[in-house]
């Protein structure tokens, strides 16, 4: 009889097992804001050069006798470039033109002429937009013997 009543209870219904808890993605925070360290500089002629000439653009060679380009090396990597904001150059604290980023950790910055430059000046580089944030704390040196 127990074997009867064995084969006679309702078979319990199959479970199923819950659905798959997907985890949300981990999203890394955006690292803090942190000076851009500036490792060296240096002032090179544009003219002559095919990288520097393409960098500069047309628009610059033509009204310019003596273009220079203030090249900046950064001691990191400047990172991710494809934001709202960009790295630039500032000569004695102030941006003097539209810097272009080359990846990894150059930047550069391009002049008519050596002719606006301090016999010494303090070159800095900060984030746009957040720049007492990232702002170089040990400025590097450019003199106007370092201008070609």
């Amino acid at each position: 009889m127990s074997l009867a009543a064995c084969a006679e209870e309702p078979a319990s219904p199959p479970t199923t097992p819950p659905p798959a808890v997907q985890p949300a993605p981990l999203r890394a925070d955006p690292p803090a804001p942190r000076p851009v360290e500036v490792l060296r500089v240096s002032a090179r002629r544009i003219r002559g050069d095919a990288e520097l000439t393409r960098l500069a653009g047309p628009a610059l060679l033509a009204q310019a006798k003596e273009p220079v380009a203030i090249e900046v090396q950064t001691e990191q990597p400047l990172g991710h470039l494809a934001r709202a904001s960009s790295p630039e150059i500032f000569i004695n604290g102030r941006r003097v033109g539209d810097t272009r980023a080359v990846p990894p950790d150059r930047l550069y910055v391009f002049l008519p002429d050596g002719s606006g430059l301090e016999d010494v000046n303090a070159v800095t580089v900060a984030w746009l937009g957040n720049e007492p944030l990232t702002r170089s704390t040990r400025p590097a040196t450019l003199t106007r013997q370092m201008i070609p």
